[in-house]
């Protein structure tokens, strides 16, 4: 579990990095480009997590 968290908050660390790039104006429109894309990848993987944990807890609720 401590890894998961780690990677989930690495890429929101780097989303917020990026978001703060892109609202300073500090890249050209082709890096921009493949950082969105990069960004959608982190976002992809960030969501897949929370379920993954949003299932979990359901789970153990429904345990108790």
């Amino acid at each position: 579990m401590k890894k998961n968290q780690n990677d989930y908050d690495k890429a929101m660390h780097q989303l917020e990095k990026l978001v703060e790039r892109i609202q300073n104006g500090e890249m050209g429109l082709e890096e921009m480009r493949n950082e969105v894309k990069a960004a959608m990848k982190l976002i992809k993987m960030c969501r897949t997590k929370l379920r993954n944990i949003e299932t979990d807890l359901e789970e153990t609720l429904e345990e108790e």
